[in-house]
């Protein structure tokens, strides 16, 4: 196999392989399968560049092979606390910000009489708005960030919970944003009642952004 060659198949394999999210020994066959069916085909004289075009585009070649395995859906209680303990982060971090910022302000004339603690009054006002902006987007980016590029929030790493598509592949930017618009427009405990009634255990905007919440 020429190095050309290798490199074709080396680069297929690894985009199929980024989509796939299974136990090391699950990845590993699967791997060793991709490899395997590679090999076999330039074994029959194929050109890889039109073996890799036959077998079409990695994102179904990933479906495919994670049909094979089994998604263990979270139950309610365990994304319930995944979720308590994302909150619990997020307030923690607008409480050290409030603190910050009375500290900020006690230490503010209230007549500012030279240039100098004009200045200074100036920049706390300054850094206070940077400050509620910085925590306003922390709560709109946090969920939506982390799962679309990692998958998980930092409560469904501690619970080992993981969010995916319906068929097992990480989830883009638009459906990590779809699943939380009933937290931001707060009809989240309503949203949350789904899980009872569907198999998935999605919640309704699960539903809606084809996305549901496996144990990692």
């Amino acid at each position: 196999m020429t190095t050309i060659t290798q490199n074709v198949a080396d680069q297929y394999v690894q985009k199929v392989m980024r989509l796939i999210h299974a136990t090391a020994p699950d990845s590993t066959r699967i791997e060793a399968d991709l490899r395997a069916h590679l090999q076999e085909g330039m074994a029959q004289g194929e050109d890889m560049l039109t073996m890799v075009e036959r077998m079409g585009d990695p994102r179904e070649v990933a479906v495919e092979f994670m049909s094979q395995l089994p998604l263990v859906y979270a139950s309610f209680w365990r994304r319930l606390a995944a979720f308590a303990i994302d909150m619990l982060l997020i307030l923690l971090f607008g409480g050290l910000g409030g603190i910050l910022f009375v500290l900020l302000t006690n230490s503010v004339p209230q007549h500012p009489t030279t240039t100098w603690e004009q200045i200074w009054g100036g920049a706390v006002i300054l850094l206070a708005v940077i400050g509620a902006n910085a925590c306003i987007a922390m709560i709109i980016a946090y969920f939506p960030v982390l799962e679309a590029r990692f998958g998980k929030t930092l409560g469904k790493r501690l619970l080992h919970l993981r969010v995916c598509t319906e068929e097992g592949l990480p989830i883009g930017a638009m459906q990590a944003f779809v699943r939380r618009l009933s937290f931001y427009f707060e009809i989240l405990p309503i949203d949350a009642l789904f899980i009872f009634f569907k198999p998935k255990r999605q919640r309704g905007f699960d539903i809606l952004a084809r996305t549901v919440v496996v144990e990692d």
